[in-house]
């Protein structure tokens, strides 16, 4: 079998020929395999993130949406309707009473005419139980946020600095709107149902409404006006219920995030659990980092034999050329007592003439 040129060229260089042959073939298969890797770590991971986005949003869509059909029972009943009719706030405070019993990690509720003014208003206090203030005593606040079924992140008012998310539906008397029957949320209290929701191991999850203000964050919110982020990368990403993954760039230093955006409808808020890509690809950067030092063990030992075996052709190439150079010089010789008998041959019939 005929071998090529480069092939005995290469073979008489032990050293490159094994690097050529197995080392840059085994370190190009490394770099796939960790390029290869490192990109389905992402995908799983981000799938993590989105699994935890979608729980989110589902226990905020069912809290909300179980207060809010607790809500329309109360204000389809006949005797409610007729006691806000009547503005009666003894009647109505029973009635609140029952919403607030049913769902108990409300801050607030209330029953307003259409102007905001209050006829009836239930408010926990310190100790956690219900406190009737009078409708006199009431801080009216007509605030648009009755206009939908869920609000987004409004001041209850300016005095205490209070944010609160409202659930409201309105109060018919047929197909005349006579009051509408409002519960108030706390954030801090939304952030409670989302507690057990962790990102690890560095991530966090926060909520937004659907004017981009923050609903629940894990760092403390300031009393005051609604934190408006609609600026921030994954707010300003259009995501449907199913949720997206996209990864962004944030912090200063600018630093590359991964997040998973999901969308809670109908309310048209948004969930968004996001993660730095440094914490998110350590576990495998530590996984890689002992497995390259198993590799590089395994190298080690590998290099040695290597130098052992080439130490050894050299060797071998070197007798072998030297057996080479002994028998051409022992050829030679043959061929120089070959030519000397010939002419010894040769000159023995001259003599004898």
């Amino acid at each position: 079998m005929a071998f090529p040129w480069w092939f005995l060229t290469l073979y008489r260089k032990p050293l490159t020929f094994l690097v050529i042959l197995l080392l840059v073939p085994l370190v190009a298969i490394c770099g796939w395999l960790y390029v290869a890797n490192e990109r389905q770590w992402r995908i799983r991971e981000g799938q993590d993130l989105l699994v935890a986005a979608r729980l989110a949003s589902r226990i905020i869509q069912e809290e909300l949406s179980r207060t809010h059909e607790i809500e329309e029972a109360i204000a389809s009943r006949p005797a409610f309707i007729e006691a806000v009719k009547r503005q009666n706030p003894t009647a109505l405070a029973s009635y609140l009473q029952i919403l607030s019993d049913l769902t108990p990690m409300i801050d607030r509720v209330m029953v307003t005419d259409l102007a905001g003014s209050s006829l009836a208003e239930l408010t926990m206090d310190s100790s956690g139980g219900p406190r009737a203030l009078p409708p006199q005593d009431a801080p009216g606040n007509p605030h648009p946020s009755w206009l939908q079924p869920i609000s987004g992140v409004y001041l209850r008012d300016h005095g205490s600095g209070e944010k609160v998310v409202g659930v409201s539906s309105p109060i018919r008397d047929g197909e005349e709107v006579v009051g509408v029957l409002q519960v108030q949320y706390r954030l801090q209290e939304i952030s409670r149902w989302l507690e057990k929701v962790r990102i690890e191991p560095s991530g966090f999850l926060y909520v937004v409404d659907h004017q981009g203000r923050l609903v629940a964050y894990p760092f403390q919110l300031l009393p005051g006006h609604p934190k408006d982020v609609s600026e921030w990368a994954p707010v300003s990403y259009e995501a449907a219920a199913q949720g997206e993954v996209i990864r962004f760039d944030q912090g200063t230093p600018s630093r590359p995030w991964t997040a998973a955006v999901v969308a809670v409808e109908p309310f048209g808020w948004r969930v968004i659990a996001q993660q730095p890509d440094a914490a998110m690809l350590k576990p495998f950067h530590q996984l890689v980092g002992s497995f390259a030092t198993l590799v590089a063990m395994l190298a080690g030992l590998l290099s040695l034999l290597i130098l052992r075996w080439a130490h050894l052709h050299r060797a071998t190439l070197r007798l072998l050329a030297q057996q080479a150079r002994l028998l051409s010089q022992a050829e030679r010789r043959r061929v120089l007592a070959m030519i000397r008998r010939a002419e010894r041959a040769t000159r023995r019939p001259s003599r004898g003439d």
